[in-house]
């Protein structure tokens, strides 16, 4: 249903976050705009294992990294992989990286993911709706499991950030782990369950059902690329599609994943953002492997089962936007997904290669752009962005809205590093 506007927007970017962000803003009564170049969903958003980390404020870099990395680099089929020739391009992020790993850093990033994310569940039915809710949405917890016995120093630095900030979790036993997950194979020494965590079945079918909300408000999908983003020399901000055509709005919402900060280029805006491209591996039509998203810590990969079949995401690779997929390191995934269950049937493999956007202290940027205050950002979620859309489309909503944010939003500013 279409309401009254109150200004426009324009919307680049229709992953989870930019649609997300969209539906809001048309609830909110603007007459808004998506823009991609491709249908909602199809980036990103669509290849991860849709679990909604509700309590997720572990960031990823922590205390006892810096001594991982070298044997990381040097293995090709370890959880991070850097091209080599991408590296000189990439270690001034991987060096700011490093760097929030410092205790310091890492409580702050925690205190930020907590107040993103803490009601991520429950906002999905209020902006999905229950039909959709109940289509789409489960509510089981999540598994984190270790074959090793002992404790690394990064591990007990994420221990003690989830007990000091009171997440809601249960230390498994070996029996406690094949009573919840019978289908698993024997080979778990220990285990977490995140009881608050959720997962959707289908992340492209949950993105493709917002987007029907949005245009259900009113809103507008177009389906082109944006060239620029710029000042014209009136010092109105304007959009430049390819092929020439120029769009002008009240509001403007970046919210393009890993490829935003090319855009936000010309209005002087520069952030360490790199993309962590993730693998991922759906093997077609099995289904009851397990109840739950089930994350393999030793080996930095999680297990979901999902309304297509069971997905297997996970690893980094650092090499840009642009390079071409390396397949191998989906097909890795396969090999360890068979050794962790009894008994998993033969089924057809299906491979994929998304760009996650990352910024080094884990935490995503939302704000206002100071040079163009009629520019609102939205990104760097990394393995975080379907868990912290709903959020994300608050805050923005509020900023283009210019009201008062109900959590507090400095640590995701533009202007922090």
């Amino acid at each position: 249903m279409k309401t009254d506007t109150v200004g426009s927007a324009i919307v680049i970017g229709a992953g989870i976050i930019g649609t997300a962000s969209a539906l809001r803003l048309a609830q909110a009564g603007l007459a808004t705009t998506l823009i991609d170049w491709q249908e909602p969903g199809h980036g990103a958003s669509s290849g991860n294992a849709g679990s909604i980390s509700a309590e997720s404020i572990v960031p990823i870099a922590l205390p006892g990294m810096l001594a991982q990395v070298p044997k990381w680099l040097m293995d090709p089929k370890g959880p991070l992989n850097v091209r080599w020739r991408y590296l000189p391009r990439a270690a001034p992020w991987l060096l700011k990286w490093l760097q929030a790993s410092r205790m310091k850093t890492v409580e702050t990033s925690a205190v930020a993911l907590r107040g993103l994310l803490h009601s991520a569940v429950d906002e999905y039915e209020d902006l999905l709706g229950p039909e959709h809710s109940a289509r789409l949405i489960r509510r089981r917890g999540q598994m984190i499991l270790w074959q090793s016995p002992d404790q690394t120093r990064s591990e007990r630095a994420g221990h003690a950030l989830r007990e000091k900030h009171g997440v809601a979790m249960r230390w498994l036993s070996a029996d406690d782990i094949t009573d919840l997950e019978p289908a698993l194979a024997p080979v778990f020494a220990r285990g977490l369950l995140l009881e608050r965590h959720g997962h959707m079945i289908d992340p492209l079918a949950t993105v493709a059902a917002l987007a029907a909300k949005f245009t259900a408000a009113g809103g507008i999908i177009r389906k082109a690329r944006v060239a620029t983003l710029d000042r014209a020399a009136t010092g109105a901000t304007r959009v430049v599609l390819e092929g020439g055509e120029t769009l002008h709005a009240d509001r403007y919402v970046v919210s393009a994943g890993a490829w935003s900060t090319r855009l936000l280029a010309r209005l002087g805006v520069h952030i360490p953002l790199e993309t962590e491209r993730g693998y991922h591996v759906t093997l077609k039509g099995i289904d009851g492997m397990c109840s739950r998203p089930i994350m393999h810590a030793d080996k930095a990969f999680i297990v979901s089962q999902m309304a297509m079949g069971l997905r297997v995401a996970g690893t980094v690779e650092i090499a840009g936007v642009d390079a071409p997929p390396n397949y191998d390191r989906a097909k890795l995934l396969t090999g360890h997904v068979r050794a962790m269950f009894r008994d998993l049937p033969e089924a057809v493999a299906e491979y994929w290669m998304g760009c996650r956007p990352s910024v080094p202290d884990s935490v995503p940027v939302i704000d206002r752009v100071l040079a163009a205050p009629d520019v609102i950002v939205a990104f760097g979620h990394g393995h975080l962005g379907m868990t912290g859309a709903p959020a994300t489309a608050r805050i923005v909503r509020d900023l283009v809205l210019s009201r008062h944010s109900n959590i507090d939003i400095s640590a995701f500013g533009i202007h922090r590093f």
